[in-house]
């Protein structure tokens, strides 16, 4: 048994090794993420807090010590590796409400494995040399339950109060003076994993000194009321893209059309939203739908069919309802995929089509395929009571955009054969055709001429944060790939027969979708009671962003302000959208301070269940009477 000295000096080194192996591979990641400015200094006050812990898991056992140390290294290795899979996808480090996204893996598992590099496994080098070392110097060690001194044990408390308090103490100063804005940029890895999972249990009352005045701002109403009814009572079919984006249309590769159908029906009975913007969230694809049919914001914690399944909502297809609409869904995955089966009660979308109820004869990627969900679906459009809202869930052209050859129509032997670009136009043009085959199918059924159909981008397919995709990208549109194109995704409204052909250049976004389409079909707005907008019947477009990109950023008719990372106006970006010439930040304020307000507005409603409040009193009600 060793002696007291010998004890204490085993502590120090035990404490010395594994902090240093957590220092390593701590940097490791804030290196890898790009946190360049403040990178030590960052780093070394997330190490205060690996001090405090190590320092606190001193007091166990002698002989338990290396087990234990071991333990929070291994788990420290294990969140870190997956903070660099997540962040090489969504930017960011894994939040703490991702726990509910765990059953969402299994459906996602392809594009998952296409995430993982070697190299991410050097997160756990030091775990296998302190696993070594603790196998090796375990024996022996004293059974007493403390091997600490009295002045010892309260060396180490004081150490981790200590630490702790100025955890704290740095990270509420840090958010505090970044408006909210708490990214791993400002405040480090383990900082932020901290104040996230503080996050979880707090609601932020509503900052009325934010929100006040806004409501005027969003409720634009100029009186008129373009298309008001042009659509009413048709049967609608919405068609919700998986990752296309807006460059695909009108775009030629090789001498042959991207989206030929989509071409087609731009120019024939339709209006083209060319400046409409995806607002999604960590939900991705769900997201895109909670935001296209509720007109508010996504949560900014998890996805929204997880964090608000309990609340009471008023959506688009609810509204149809009440005009006399039956409502259904068709999606070729799974019916528990984000939560739907569980929630789409309560948006008004009382039939719900999944992968268990149709034939799965053609598998492409992560379900059945488009064509084989289009073909599959008319069966139970023919039965559905008239008129009906269909919305349409497409999987094709889902990342990593792997499809067999003989899917394969376009012909691409020059300098993008075999790349990124060409798996995601292959799989962007293969849904494109096949959104011709069910529109020629509609007419055979005789289903055409009476539905109005609309087409949108749920969100973006390539990220201009990865390497691969930039550099392709700014090659094949002969321009920068920046925010602005990789977040504008099309939404295409084609009523037959209508004689429409018009493109709206008016900046929105999927918020403004229900307000927007609600028009078409006769559905009065109601001024002050939601935060979408009716773009055909407003003149100043705005869309804020809150995922992607951090809180504050926006996009206006006529600009692009991109908020800094670390939270910091003064160090954010902004540019013309016509010129692409960069723009001083200071021309940007109000719309930062409008885009933190809408988003603030919106989480309070949402968190709070005030929807059906909201449109029994308004915004303004609201604002004013916070309930206690």
């Amino acid at each position: 048994m060793l002696t007291g000295g010998a004890s204490r000096t085993n502590n120090y080194k035990d404490i010395g090794l594994f902090t240093i192996g957590t220092l390593f591979k701590l940097f490791i990641l804030h290196y890898y993420i790009g946190l360049s400015d403040g990178l030590i200094t960052i780093t070394l006050r997330n190490f205060l807090i690996i001090i405090g812990i190590y320092s606190l898991a001193s007091l166990v056992k002698e002989h338990r010590r290396l087990t234990v140390f071991l333990t929070i290294n291994i788990v420290l290795s294990a969140l870190f590796f997956i903070d660099v899979m997540y962040y090489s996808h969504f930017f960011t480090l894994v939040p703490a409400q991702s726990i509910y996204q765990v059953g969402q893996l299994g459906p996602v598992s392809e594009s998952i494995f296409f995430l993982i590099r070697p190299y991410y496994f050097l997160l756990f080098t030091d775990t296998l040399l302190l696993w070594r070392y603790s196998r090796k110097n375990n024996k022996g060690r004293s059974r007493e339950i403390f091997v600490a001194s009295r002045k010892q044990k309260l060396v180490y408390l004081t150490v981790f109060g200590l630490v702790l308090l100025f955890t704290v103490g740095i990270t509420y100063r840090t958010v505090r003076n970044t408006n909210g804005n708490y990214t791993p940029y400002n405040l480090g890895a383990i900082h932020f994993h901290l104040f996230d999972l503080v996050n979880l249990f707090v609601r932020s009352p509503l900052d009325i000194d934010k929100v006040e005045g806004i409501v005027e701002t969003i409720n634009q109403d100029t009186g008129e009321r373009n298309g008001f009814a042009v659509a009413q009572n048709r049967n609608v079919i919405v068609i919700q893209a998986e990752s296309i984006q807006s460059f695909v249309i009108n775009k030629e590769i090789e001498g042959q059309m991207i989206t030929p159908v989509l071409n087609q029906l731009i120019h024939n009975d339709s209006i083209y939203f060319s400046q409409f913007y995806e607002q999604a969230g960590w939900g991705n694809t769900s997201d895109a739908e909670f935001v296209s049919h509720n007109g508010f914001y996504p949560s900014i914690r998890t996805f929204s069919y997880k964090a608000y399944e309990d609340n009471e909502f008023v959506t688009l297809p609810m509204q149809l309802k009440e005009k006399g609409y039956s409502t259904i869904v068709f999606h070729g995955n799974e019916a528990s995929f984000w939560n739907r089966e569980n929630i789409y009660p309560s948006q008004g979308l009382d039939t719900y089509i999944s992968q268990e109820d149709l034939q799965e004869d053609e598998i492409i990627g992560m379900g059945i395929s488009d064509g084989s969900l289009f073909r599959q679906s008319m069966d139970f459009l023919k039965e559905q009571p008239h008129p009906f809202y269909a919305f349409y869930i497409t999987l094709t052209s889902h990342h990593p955009f792997i499809m067999e050859e003989q899917y394969k129509d376009l012909n691409i032997e020059g300098e993008y054969k075999d790349t990124l670009l060409e798996n995601y136009l292959q799989t962007v043009h293969y849904l494109d055709k096949e959104i011709g085959n069910f529109i020629e199918k509609l007419k055979q059924e005789g289903l055409y001429d009476e539905s109005i159909i609309i087409i949108y981008g749920d969100h973006q397919g390539l990220d201009m944060r990865n390497e691969e995709a930039n550099q392709l990208l700014s090659s094949f549109l002969e321009k920068p790939y920046r925010e602005d194109e990789m977040f504008r995704v099309p939404l295409i409204v084609h009523i037959p027969n209508s004689d429409f052909h018009e493109e709206i250049t008016t900046t929105g976004g999927q918020i403004d979708f229900f307000p927007t389409i609600g028009n078409l079909l006769g559905i009065r707005p109601q001024p002050n009671k939601t935060l979408g907008k009716d773009l055909l019947n407003i003149e100043e477009g705005f869309v804020a962003k809150q995922v992607h990109v951090a809180r504050g950023s926006f996009i206006d008719n006529d600009k692009i302000f991109i908020m800094a990372n670390d939270g910091v106006f003064e160090n954010s970006t902004a540019w013309s959208i016509k010129t692409g010439e960069p723009i001083d930040v200071e021309e940007c304020r109000e719309g930062y301070e409008r885009a933190l307000a809408e988003v603030h507005l919106s989480e309070y409603i949402l968190q709070n269940n005030l929807i059906p409040l909201v449109r029994e009193k308004g915004l303004e009600y609201v604002i004013q009477h916070q309930p206690q």
